[in-house]
């Protein structure tokens, strides 16, 4: 009986390895453009969800465990692994999605994450509501609350993603029609399991975004530009968004559009764009050539 689950797993592995093969050579040079699809769906993603914890984060909506990162491919267990994982499928208990916001106190509700799991991989850190009433209110025009994030994501094999607030965070202001939304500087880095930086992108808005609405089942994206920053790339795109609208089912916008032009490195120039599909999904298209993305923290409540 050993004997046979040898010679099974033997097989299979052949029959990985043999797929790998193949699908390498049909990748080519689209890998490139669709890592940056993959960049700034990303961003996008980490900004809609960020707008959405901050316009919440003072019901108890904010206790929700939706809104987690995605582990990034880089950081999962080889593709070689994974799919002999259905041949030996192994269980990762999602503790983090218990992490909640914690009560109001000195204007600040903090959402910590003490060595949690996503699947394999484990989170570190903490996000923080500072509030400028001491309620941790945003119920009169002119109230305000500032989102930070520190925090870690690890992966199995090692290999981490970084979050941070380099800028400030994002603020956002209650006004008479919905909420001003300004992002000072959000940072994502992830570095391999052999310390090398894959990729480090930051994101800051050139002009505030502006809100209608006042909660999930009915804000929507009118205005301002958010800039998405690739530094190991060398380029930046700047995006307008258009009627980016919520659905009272998901932390994110789930239909309109964002459009921009590269600046800098080998797409300088060329047009770019973010077309929501759905929650948690997107089509980015980069000079003409369309990919399918998933946002990263957006999701179904």
């Amino acid at each position: 009986m050993r004997r046979a689950h040898v010679v099974l797993e033997r097989v299979a592995r052949y029959a990985v390895v043999f797929f790998l093969f193949t699908a390498a050579a049909s990748i080519g040079c689209r890998k490139s453009t669709a890592e940056d699809s993959a960049q700034i769906g990303d961003a996008v993603g980490e900004v809609m969800s960020s707008l959405d914890e901050s316009t919440q984060g003072s019901t108890t909506t904010a206790m929700l465990p939706g809104g987690l990162l995605r582990t990034p491919e880089q950081l999962k267990s080889p593709l070689w692994r994974r799919l002999l994982g259905a041949v030996r499928p192994q269980a990762y208990a999602a503790t983090c999605a218990t992490a909640a916001f914690s009560a109001c106190s000195a204007a600040t509700r903090t959402r910590t994450f003490d060595a949690c799991t996503l699947g394999a991989a484990t989170l570190d850190g903490s996000v923080t509501l500072t509030f400028s009433s001491s309620a941790c209110a945003m119920a009169a025009t002119g109230d305000v609350v500032t989102r930070t994030a520190a925090f870690t994501l690890t992966g199995l094999y090692g290999g981490s993603l970084a979050v941070s607030s380099p800028g400030g965070g994002q603020t956002l202001t209650r006004t008479a029609t919905g909420f001003e939304y300004a992002v000072g500087g959000m940072e994502r880095v992830l570095t391999g399991p052999g310390g090398h930086t894959l990729f480090d992108v930051s994101t800051q808005t050139t002009s505030p975004i502006e809100v209608t609405g006042s909660s999930r089942s009915d804000l929507v994206i009118v205005s301002g530009a958010l800039e998405i920053t690739h530094h190991l790339a060398g380029y930046s795109v700047t995006l307008t968004p258009s009627n980016l609208t919520w659905a009272a089912t998901c932390n994110c916008a789930v239909s309109g559009t964002l459009t921009g032009t590269v600046s800098g490195g080998k797409l300088d120039g060329k047009s770019a764009s973010v077309t929501l599909t759905g929650c948690g999904e997107a089509d980015v298209t980069i000079d003409g050539q369309s990919d399918s993305v998933t946002l990263d923290r957006c999701v179904g409540i």
